[in-house]
């Protein structure tokens, strides 16, 4: 399997910027509508120590545990390169690789914008010295920025990102939101507590290291306290189970 060849269904990707001030642009709230089943969740988490086989098979996880999903799935906006100019894949793939297979799905990206934009090569658009890139595997990608001077923190989306899905459940007719945390840090913890304090189901992938680790042990010791049954652990081998509770919870429709 592989991500580089994955784009947007209709062959294109939308970048809209928003100024973390401003309202959330309409037309980025249009493009969740347009899935056929009025659900939408997160994938929030990072591939810190994870090798190449590690990251196929974290792909070959989601690709199981959506089929037939027909929401809206989302995560971070970009992708990244090796120093070869291969793609390096990461969680934010994940929502591209499940709309690839999930036609009536949408998939989006939000991400803040850390540095100056700038072209490289043959006006490819990077947006760090690290040529981190928008990812063309999805619809589109809200970046959000501090301003035309401001530069944000790797969080600097999070409060448009859950902003977005508030709206969604509050005027947009979706009956559903959720969050699946994989590995991850600080950023990955702070999604799964703001999604438990919503009170949407919320998952964390156990195995997949770092924070989603931390919190699944956690939670399974009893040290982990919160004020709802809403926080779930699901086992990295085992993406039939994770599929099962999307299905109980309303994301996927049971055949």
């Amino acid at each position: 399997m592989s991500a580089k060849t994955v784009t947007g269904q209709n062959g294109k990707t939308v970048l809209i910027i928003q100024d973390k001030k401003e309202q959330l642009p309409a037309t980025f709230a249009l493009m969740a509508t347009r899935a056929a089943r009025k659900v939408c969740i997160r994938i929030s988490g990072g591939c810190k120590g994870m090798n190449t086989d590690d990251k196929k098979a974290m792909l070959e996880f989601f690709q199981i545990a959506f089929e037939g999903f027909e929401g809206m799935i989302w995560s971070g906006g970009t992708r990244q390169f090796d120093k070869d100019g291969n793609l390096d894949p990461m969680v934010t793939d994940v929502p591209g690789v499940v709309a690839a297979s999930n036609p009536n799905c949408v998939a989006l990206g939000s991400t803040p914008r850390t540095d100056v934009l700038r072209l490289v090569e043959e006006s490819r658009l990077v947006l760090d010295d690290y040529g981190t890139a928008p990812n063309p595997s999805v619809n589109a990608i809200l970046l959000v920025q501090d301003g035309a001077d401001g530069k944000l923190g790797w969080d600097g989306d999070l409060d448009a990102a859950f902003g977005l899905m508030d709206q969604l459940a509050q005027y947009g007719g979706f009956h559903r939101a959720g969050v699946i945390a994989w590995n991850g840090g600080d950023i990955t913890h702070d999604e799964v507590m703001r999604s438990v304090k919503r009170g949407w189901p919320t998952y964390v992938i156990k195995g997949s290291g770092r924070a989603a680790d931390k919190i699944a042990a956690e939670l399974e010791a009893g040290t982990l306290k919160v004020s709802e049954n809403n926080l779930f652990v699901v086992d990295k081998s085992d993406p039939i189970g994770l599929r099962q509770m999307l299905i109980s919870f309303g994301f996927i429709q049971s055949n």
